[in-house]
């Protein structure tokens, strides 16, 4: 299941090209039309009820379609154009078997035997119904006529564990159409699933033998060799493509990696610090370096100085909102004000980040920046309006402001929010509890005292 994942989520960036990912289809789009002009010689009632039917499915009405399809056959009971409308309506409703059946009656006629629309349509079909043997042979079929079926024959060649064949089929794309950078990212995915690196290590190698300038080729490579532990392969490799082309982002994400494993410091922060302050490295390239870093630095003391000033080293938050986020929980058990600091840098760029905002929260408690807390909390209820937690530390806040009403009244509100959460709950009825006492209701104070009481008995 985790390879099907996998490889769904790489196959989708291809948006709209792979019908087999594609789960909400445009109903009217999933084969071009059988030529609706040609119904045979049929009279006026036939025609009527046929073109209803088109209507009818325009309309997603699918069951009227098929009712005024059923009159249709009463009337001419071998018609392929009646069939095939037959079939789509089915595969719309999810009548897998009825639409299958009637795309065989139709690829039963001479006529249609050879229609590609019809050979797409159970493609779709077997796909969606993971039949992958039937699925497979429709595509092989269809490779001859459009080759991006050549990467829907990789895809299911990976999901049956059918790794050779996967790559032979890309093969065969690349010989039509070029090497491209999806399926070079497709081809890491095999190479993973199937564990046989050293096959995809000769395959790049072989590329870079031919084409000296093939970038892609040096970056996949050194990953393969980090994935072997080769880190010095690895790092030769990019040390190679940088003599090429030294502004590749992602090579001084890979020698950073590299040097991180091979506890080279020197070159770990060097290499490390280019990432961070890349304006055009994805942000989750540079999350992989800084978190490998962390991690070296905790198990290393000599390291934490230069993690430090390799976070430190981007320009602004704007372009290190991972860099921040990680300085802060670097920091978070070290210096509370310095992690206070850097969450908030970051939550700037991402003001919609959930953790981020309980990581504040936590330190706001923490350090009893009320004031800061009330604001905190307030403006993510506008973004989280069901979040019971922001509830209690608005609720909190208010209370140690000396505004026991207001945070009796959100805390009220805010404790119906609570699901399978008695940790929270606890911490709601001791706030409860300490609002009523400033208010001095002592009757609905020692209410909540002895939920409290029945709570950690």
């Amino acid at each position: 299941m985790k390879k099907k994942l996998i490889c769904i989520a790489l196959m989708s960036l291809c948006s709209g090209m792979l019908p087999v990912l594609s789960q909400e289809k445009d109903k009217n789009n999933l084969t071009d039309e059988v030529n609706v002009d040609d119904l045979g010689n049929n009279d006026d009632e036939f025609q009527e009820y046929f073109f209803k039917a088109i209507a009818e499915r325009a309309v997603e009405n699918q069951d009227k379609a098929i009712q005024s399809l059923q009159k249709c056959l009463s009337l001419d009971e071998n018609n392929p154009a009646v069939f095939f409308e037959l079939a789509k309506n089915y595969f719309d409703i999810e009548s897998y078997k009825l639409a299958e059946d009637y795309l065989l009656k139709t690829l039963n006629n001479k006529e249609f035997a050879k229609n590609i629309n019809i050979h797409r349509q159970l493609f779709d079909l077997y796909s969606v119904t993971k039949d992958y043997e039937k699925a497979i042979e429709k595509a092989e079929y269809l490779s001859k006529f459009e080759v991006f079926y050549f990467q829907e024959l990789a895809n299911l060649y990976l999901i049956q564990d059918q790794y050779q064949n996967a790559l032979e089929a890309l093969d065969k794309y690349d010989q039509r159409e070029g090497i491209d950078e999806f399926r070079d990212d497709f081809r890491m995915v095999i190479y993973k699933e199937s564990k046989n690196y050293q096959n995809g290590i000769e395959y790049f190698q072989n590329r870079i033998s031919e084409s000296e300038e093939d970038v892609r080729a040096y970056l996949n490579l050194m990953r393969l060799y980090r994935q072997q532990n080769e880190y010095e392969k690895a790092i030769s490799t990019g040390k190679a493509l940088e003599k090429i082309d030294a502004q590749v982002p992602e090579l001084n994400a890979e020698l950073a990696l590299n040097y991180i494993a091979t506890a080279n410091l020197f070159e770990a922060k060097k290499y490390s610090k280019k990432v961070v302050q890349s304006l055009t490295l994805e942000e989750q390239d540079k999350l992989e370096v800084i978190k490998a870093f962390k991690d070296f630095a905790v198990e290393n003391a000599a390291a934490q100085n230069a993690f430090i000033e390799v976070l430190d080293s981007a320009l602004d938050s704007e372009k290190a909102t991972s860099s921040k986020a990680e300085l802060g929980e670097f920091y978070k058990s070290r210096d509370k004000n310095k992690a206070l600091d850097n969450y908030r840098q970051a939550l700037r760029n991402k003001p919609n980040d959930f953790k981020l905002i309980k990581n504040i929260i936590q330190l706001e408690i923490e350090l009893q920046e009320f004031e800061n807390l009330l604001e905190t909390s307030t403006k993510a209820l506008e973004l989280f309006p069901t979040q019971a937690v922001l509830f209690y530390s608005k609720g909190l806040a208010l209370r140690n402001l000396g505004k026991a009403e207001q945070a009796v009244q959100t805390l009220e509100e805010g404790v119906d929010y609570i699901i399978d959460n008695e940790t929270l709950k606890l911490n709601f009825y001791k706030e409860l509890e300490k609002a009523f006492q400033a208010l001095g209701k002592t009757d609905l104070a020692e209410k909540y005292q002895q939920k409290i009481n029945e709570m950690t008995e």
